[in-house]
């Protein structure tokens, strides 16, 4: 049950709602244009922020669904193994030739399922910082205070573990995307 967990995963990930999306407001592919990213800030960059708030909360649910969907094949675990493909299949998703995006909305929309009371002090991180701030810096602090949430409020188990790969791993795939657009050229401004 875990493997078909992970699989449903995978392919919930692939769907490209940012792309269909911008398509729908006359903007071509999403990755080649501005960042060169097809997920929530670079379409809204290029549609407008209230055009672009379907794709938030569709790639937020795309996690939360495959999340759920793994919880209940296979428990906990089945519920890590989806959580994690859903991530992989956005970040590499074969219906886009394996050029996606770097997956926040998925990971949040997992916590929510997987881990939704460390997301309380997660969110209070991001709504107090963005205050003084700005949204950007907002959301790298519950970032930043998810896993500490997860730890404190879960315990050392199998949610900490898989909260903190996935960060890891959408941290060095926006390493790596950041470091190809500087080696092209491209401002991601």
């Amino acid at each position: 049950m875990i493997a078909i967990a992970a699989v449903v995963g995978y392919l919930v990930g692939c769907i490209p709602f940012a792309n269909l999306i911008a398509r729908r407001h006359g903007v071509g592919d999403l990755r080649d244009v501005g960042d060169r990213n097809p997920g929530y800030w670079n379409a809204r960059a290029r549609i407008g922020i209230r055009e672009a708030v379907p794709i938030l909360l569709l790639d937020a649910a795309k996690g939360a669904a495959a999340t759920a969907i793994g919880l209940m094949l296979g428990g906990v675990w089945g519920g890590v193994a989806a959580w994690t493909a859903v991530i992989i299949g956005h970040m590499f998703p074969v219906t886009q030739r394996f050029r996606g995006g770097r997956s926040v909305l998925c990971l949040v929309g997992g916590a929510l399922v997987l881990v939704p009371l460390a997301c309380i002090p997660a969110a209070i991180a991001l709504l107090v910082i963005r205050w003084r701030w700005d949204f950007a810096r907002g959301a790298q602090a519950a970032l930043i205070v998810e896993p500490f949430a997860v730890w404190i409020i879960y315990g050392a188990g199998v949610e900490l573990f898989a909260t903190v790969a996935l960060l890891c791993l959408i941290g060095l795939r926006a390493f790596t995307a950041d470091r190809a657009l500087r080696r092209a050229g491209i401002d991601k401004g």
